[in-house]
Parts: C-alpha cells; sequence; structure tokens
C-alpha cells in the first residue's frame, strides 16, 4: 500500500511539472529571496544588524555559557554539591564528543557569523556613515565569532599556532565542506576583519553595539592572546589615548546597600553602583565598551547568566567562588562589594564557605536584565600593562597597572615591584577586575600556566591542571564530524 501511495505521489507531481511552463520552473520560491535581492536596502541590512547581536544573547554564547567556561574551567569558581545538573563536564574536565556544550557553542557561534556575512556580502551600496558603521559592525562581530571559535576549538596561538584552528567562513555556501585552518590562520582573518571594522565604523551607537574602539579593544584582546605585545601596545594605547572610555571612581563602580549576615538580608542585597545598574549606556563612556544585551522582552528567562549564580527569584544558584579568589580582596577594595560570604548552611548540603557573586544580581523580577560584558576599558588598561612588561618597561608596566588597582582600592599604596613579579601583580589585578566575566580560564591557557581546579571546596575535590591537557580544548562536535568528512577531531576524543 505505501509503494502504490508513493507511486500515486510521484506520477502526480511528474504530471504537474510537464503542464507547466518553463517560467513556472524557474520562478523565486514564493517564501524566500537571495540574500543579492533580499538584501538591498539600509532598512535591510539594520534588519540583520539587529539579528546579528541577538544572535550572541544565546545562552550557549555569551548568554551563559561562554562566560561561565572562563571562570569554572579555570581556579576561579566551581559548582556546588546541590545543583541543577549544569556545566557538570566543565567542572570536572571530563568531555567527550557528543559534550552538549561544545556542540551548541559550535553551531551558535557559525550562525552569528553567518549572520555577519550576510551584511558584508550584501550589495547595498555604501551611501552613507550608517551603513558602513553596519558593514563595520558585521566585520567586528565576523572576527570575534572566530576568535572565540579559535580559542575554545584550538590549541593557543602562544604554544601552537600551526595546529589544525577551525573553518575560516566569510561566505555563505551550503554545498560547503570546509577543512580546519591553522590557527596562525584564524588568527590572520580576526585581524584583518578588526583593522577593516576599524576603518568603516565612523560612530558610537552605544555599548549594546560595536564601535572603532571597542573593535580596537578586542584587537588588543586578540594580540595579548597572540602573545604579539609590540601590537597589543600600540592598539591598547591607542584606546586608552583615543576613545574617550573612562574608569568610573569608586563609589560609582560599586556602592553596596544593605545588612549583610542574615538570610533576609541577602536576600535583597545589591551590590549598587554600576553593576546595579542594567540600562545599557547609550551615550556615556564608563567601563562598558561592548556588551551582549538583555532586557524585559529580550532575555534567556531562567537561562539568564544570573540565575546561575544566585538562587534570587527562583534561580540555579549553581556556582560559588573559591576561597582563593574571595581572599585577593582587601577590605578596602569596593570590587569586595561585589562577593558576599554567606552563612553557613545557605546552599543545602554545601560545606566550607560560600561565596556568593553579585555582579549579576538583576536575573530577576521586573526590569532590565544583566548585560553580559564583553570587552571593558580596564581590560584594556591592563593590557597594556602586561605588554609593557613584556617590553622590559616595568616603570610604565606598573603605571598602567596601579591605574586599576588604586582606582578600585583607594587606599592600597600600588604595586612597585621588578622583574618576573610584575607580571604576576598583572595576573592577580586581572583576576580580581575581571573575576566572573570568562577571562582567567584564557589567561592561564595562553601562558601554558599549570594550575589546580577546583571541583568543590568542602568535600575537597582538586584536579591538577598542565598544558596538555585534552580538556582545555572543546572537542569537535560528532555531528559535524559526520556531516562534514574533510574536519578531523581534537587529539584524545
Amino acid at each position: 500500500m505505501k509503494s502504490k501511495v508513493l507511486s500515486t505521489i510521484l506520477l502526480g507531481g511528474l504530471l504537474f511539472l510537464f503542464s507547466c511552463s518553463k517560467s513556472y520552473l524557474n520562478r523565486t520560491p514564493y517564501n524566500a529571496q537571495p540574500f543579492n535581492v533580499a538584501i538591498k536596502t539600509e532598512s535591510d541590512l539594520q534588519t540583520v544588524n539587529a539579528g546579528m547581536y541577538s544572535a550572541l544573547r544565546n545562552t550557549d554564547l555569551y548568554g551563559r555559557t561562554l562566560p561561565v567556561k572562563g571562570d569554572l574551567m579555570a581556579d576561579n569558581i566551581f559548582v556546588t554539591t546541590a545543583n541543577s545538573g549544569r556545566y557538570i563536564s566543565m567542572n570536572n574536565y571530563a568531555f567527550t564528543n557528543a559534550d552538549s556544550y561544545a556542540g551548541a557553542v559550535w553551531s551558535n557561534a557559525y550562525i552569528a557569523i553567518k549572520y555577519a556575512n550576510t551584511i558584508i556580502n550584501s550589495s547595498v551600496p555604501d551611501t552613507n556613515a550608517n551603513i558602513g558603521q553596519y558593514i563595520g559592525e558585521a566585520y567586528a562581530m565576523r572576527a570575534l565569532m572566530h576568535f572565540e571559535l579559535v580559542r575554545n576549538y584550538g590549541h593557543p596561538y602562544t604554544l601552537a599556532p600551526n595546529d589544525p584552528g577551525v573553518p575560516i567562513v566569510i561566505k555563505f555556501d551550503s554545498t560547503s565542506k570546509p577543512v580546519r585552518n591553522t590557527v596562525k590562520d584564524v588568527y590572520t582573518q580576526v585581524i584583518a576583519d578588526l583593522e577593516k571594522a576599524y576603518t568603516l565604523m565612523t560612530e558610537y551607537r552605544g555599548t549594546g553595539y560595536f564601535s572603532k574602539y571597542s573593535a580596537r579593544a578586542l584587537e588588543a584582546r586578540v594580540y595579548q592572546n597572540m602573545g604579539d605585545w609590540a601590537d597589543a601596545q600600540t592598539t591598547a594605547l591607542d584606546v586608552i589615548k583615543n576613545s574617550g572610555w573612562l574608569m568610573l571612581k569608586p563609589s560609582d563602580y560599586v556602592s553596596p546597600s544593605g545588612s549583610l549576615g542574615t538570610l533576609p538580608a541577602l536576600s535583597t542585597y545589591t551590590p549598587g553602583g554600576y553593576w546595579s545598574n542594567p540600562v545599557v549606556q547609550a551615550s556615556t563612556k564608563n567601563e562598558t565598551m561592548f556588551e551582549v544585551v538583555s532586557d524585559l522582552a529580550n532575555n534567556n528567562g531562567f537561562d539568564q547568566i544570573g540565575f546561575i549564580y544566585l538562587q534570587l527569584g527562583g534561580g540555579y544558584g549553581d556556582m560559588m567562588g573559591c576561597d582563593t579568589l574571595y581572599s585577593l580582596y582587601s577590605a578596602t577594595d569596593v570590587r569586595k562589594g561585589l562577593y558576599v560570604r554567606c552563612p553557613a548552611g545557605y546552599r543545602s548540603g554545601q560545606g566550607g564557605n560560600i561565596n556568593l557573586c553579585y555582579k549579576y544580581s538583576n536575573a530577576a523580577g521586573s526590569g532590565d536584565k544583566d548585560d553580559t560584558k564583553v570587552l571593558r576599558y580596564s581590560d584594556v588598561i591592563l593590557i597594556a600593562a602586561e605588554a609593557y612588561y613584556n617590553a622590559g618597561d616595568m616603570t610604565n608596566a606598573n603605571l598602567y597597572l596601579n591605574l586599576v588597582a588604586k582606582q578600585r582600592d583607594p587606599s592600597f599604596a600600588g604595586w612597585a615591584d621588578t622583574g618576573p613579579q610584575v607580571l604576576e601583580d598583572i595576573l592577580v589585578e586581572r583576576r580580581k577586575e575581571l573575576a566572573f566575566e570568562g577571562s582567567r580560564f584564557w589567561d592561564l591557557v595562553r601562558l601554558g600556566r599549570s594550575f589546580t581546579k577546583v571541583g568543590n571546596q568542602s568535600p575537597t575535590t582538586n584536579i591538577a591542571v598542565a598544558p596538555g591537557n585534552i580538556a582545555l580544548v572543546f572537542p569537535i562536535p560528532v555531528a559535524e564530524l559526520n556531516a562534514n568528512p574533510n574536519l578531523a577531531q581534537n587529539p584524545g576524543y
């Protein structure tokens, strides 16, 4: 019966085709258009531009997974004893080639690249500054995604630049089965895209969009990850001297309110200042250079990043800070107001100290949701400090290092070391400043450092991590390997 029905369908289809004119067969699908037809006005570009930024909000990009990985797979945070089952493979350094996070980051990053390529490869005439701005933002976005892909799925540039990286995709081709370009090739493409973005962008549309100098800040980070300290210094100083961005004074950065020490107080605690204000900066240039925006209408619900750190409003509260991180902050460091040491018993079944992060305190309730900071001005200053250190200029290394350290802790006399200790001071300051923003893991990886990953503080479960650990890179998703025989898996998977 099944064969008979199928034959009837095929016969009917053939009769229908032969009864049609050739012009009918050449018609454009009624519900789709080729890119060169569909994207033809400034308004079209604006629509694709909005979709491009929206793609970054995905839970398995900057919505949660990328910033969580950057701390969880380092020595800053761990998964609590009682948990929702999220990010266990990261916490335990135990990936398989079917890991769901590795698969999701890969696919969602290439979706964002698809949006960027749609804009870059459109045929809209470059008739005004807006169009150039949209195209420049797309170049910056394509660079950002290739950068995240290559450092998540490839070995560090500083250690193995000629190892396989990820496929470079600069145009849409549904039939393509690309090979993995080398790590060095991917970084070369990233730099080229950022240079193009820098020349095209002329407008500042707020922190939720790429701008000329946020592209430059990203370029400084890329050079830092390459160990190219001359160019890292040049690009970082361009931002510092010419962008107009500022660090906030201590009371505007964090101004805690509420009494600590009892559970009712903790439930209403807010760090105040910059970190409690989820409203995107539209015209001012303070601290944030680029962020992925969430608001009441556009957010990830219970998969918003704040819910993984706090139980407020029904959050999971799966992650807490390590004692080694908490102990770095002095009593006069305003950043300590972003972390709360809770009373014993606050986490069911969790022993030891309980250190909560309040950088994302707007996950619950009404109003705007927390945005994910991707590029911050203080990071650029610390990149400049590290570049000066690698140039052997300890005076300027300490100068730029203390611009951040003394701004956050007005009582601090300042770092004044010499030699290799200056680098250790920079890394401590980076750890304090950028904690819970996804930076620490990449600092350790690019420098080839061995470290101790805390699986849990009580009972104590530690993982010794050294260069060469297979889990330092994601596996290439098994679905991609099955679909594309030209891809090769990472060693150990």
